[in-house]
């Protein structure tokens, strides 16, 4: 289950981003468009997955990402804070609090998922856990959705004109 949950994490913020570069490429005046399938994507979707992941069923997560804890605490930490980024974005859509909002939520939590994908690379490299999955998966694909994330939300901030950085 939870492979699969993993799986669909990935999906979601895929389309997400997709979704959200597409609205960017038809033209000025759809970067909240792009912010909206960003944030329901990458921080609805994405985070409110993470949280069942790592809260719910923490007993098989903790094998499938190989961090083993007598206490389950490491794991609801985890899930708590992707469970507060996916309840940000739903607010943010749900009760339109606008573009600035929207990039703040996505940009945060790309910074919290960078932080991990650095984790990850970290124990990959060090020769902790040398695993496809963390290499490619935990790492590179983090990393490279986080990225992107944060341009796409740059680009929207630009076209409602405001100051990304």
């Amino acid at each position: 289950m939870v492979r699969l949950l993993m799986i669909l994490t990935y999906i979601a913020g895929g389309v997400g981003v997709a979704v959200g570069f597409y609205a960017l490429g038809q033209g000025s005046g759809h970067g909240e468009d792009a912010l909206i399938a960003v944030t329901i994507g990458f921080c609805v979707v994405m985070g409110g997955l993470s949280w069942v992941r790592h809260f719910l069923l923490w007993r098989e997560d903790e094998k499938f990402i190989g961090v083993h804890d007598a206490a389950p605490f490491f794991h609801w930490e985890v899930g708590f804070a992707n469970g507060a980024f996916a309840l940000a974005g739903f607010l943010a859509v749900v009760f339109e609090w606008g573009v600035a909002a929207l990039a703040a939520v996505v940009v945060c939590y790309a910074v919290y998922l960078l932080q991990a994908a650095i984790m990850h690379g970290w124990r990959y490299f060090s020769g902790q856990s040398r695993t496809p999955q963390r290499l490619w998966g935990s790492f590179v694909g983090t990393l490279a959705i986080s990225v992107m994330v944060v341009v796409i939300s740059a680009m929207a901030l630009a076209d409602a004109g405001l100051r990304p950085f």
